[in-house]
């Protein structure tokens, strides 16, 4: 079951606040605010809990699957740093083509 958790999303306008569903331990889904890239479709945000974006979609329930398909890869409640390390070149090429599979996007596209 997913637990909602309060989010930090980082803009050119400084961080603003949000609710994150975090439907696997150490990833959070989020839709943007209003206000935030308002012509995006991609409203929809998969991050790690300490902020980093890890893909946008355009509905909430594909960024949900992503992150279950994601969690297997490695433990996602680790600082970001450790998880780049751990994850390694193959492992982000892993997770780079589930995300595209999912329908992810560069978040910031």
């Amino acid at each position: 079951m997913a637990t909602t958790q309060p989010h930090a999303v980082d803009t050119s306008l400084g961080p603003i606040a949000v609710e994150a569903n975090e439907p696997t331990p150490g990833l959070r889904v989020f839709e943007l605010p209003a206000e935030v890239s308002p012509d995006s479709a991609h409203r929809w945000i998969l991050a790690h809990h300490d902020g980093p974006a890890l893909a946008s979609f355009t509905a909430e329930d594909d960024a949900t699957h992503a992150a279950t398909q994601v969690g297997a890869l490695v433990d996602w409640t680790r600082n970001a740093m450790t998880v780049a390390n751990l994850l390694g070149p193959g492992g982000m090429n892993d997770l780079m083509e589930l995300l595209r599979a999912a329908g992810g996007q560069h978040p910031n596209a």
